[in-house]
């Protein structure tokens, strides 16, 4: 059996966090990297579904048949929000079904600007390459997803109060985002 492999896009100034399943701090850890990272450089953030949700028309930029992108521009409890209020200058929405992710992002690729970029996205893995891919589990959870599908992340743990990572050790320098330490 032939598999078909995927070019994937290049793409340094992204940081792309994934995780094994829900609440194990996906969100948490990427308004921290944001918060962080602002306070030195431009941050857009970026929250990509597989789940269609109810947005408003006036908050849409791009929109096709398979694909809604919108900007966030509200202070509520979505993830999305919450990037906003950690201090990016702009965030993204995006929902889009993994088959329809590539038009998506395509689509998401050209109204970004080549600042930092923090994206919470359980399969834009297959379709790029970041800078940096963290992966976060919960302390002590077995992986459920196949860790030799996700091509070569850092395992981040959480312990249910903080992050095996040091946030000082992630920067944005000459166009990439790095690990450094």
């Amino acid at each position: 059996m032939t598999e078909t492999l995927v070019k994937k896009t290049l793409l340094p100034h992204l940081l792309l966090i994934a995780g094994n399943g829900r609440n194990v701090g996906k969100t948490t850890l990427a308004c921290q990297i944001i918060a962080k990272l602002s306070e030195s450089t431009p941050v857009i953030g970026i929250k990509i579904s597989s789940h269609f949700h109810s947005y408003s028309e006036n908050e849409v930029v791009r929109k096709g048949e398979n694909f809604v992108i919108v900007e966030e521009t509200q202070n509520t409890w979505k993830d999305s929000s919450l990037m906003l209020q950690a201090g990016a200058d702009k965030v993204f929405f995006v929902m889009a079904e993994q088959t329809h992710l590539r038009e998506a992002f395509d689509n998401l690729a050209e109204l970004l600007p080549s600042s930092a970029l923090v994206c919470e996205s359980g399969g834009l893995h297959e379709l790029v390459q970041p800078g940096l891919f963290l992966f976060v589990n919960l302390e002590g959870r077995k992986i459920v997803k196949h860790k030799h599908l996700l091509h070569h992340p850092v395992l981040v743990e959480n312990d249910g109060r903080h992050f095996n990572l040091n946030l000082e050790n992630i920067v944005f320098q000459n166009q990439k985002i790095q690990f450094i330490g």
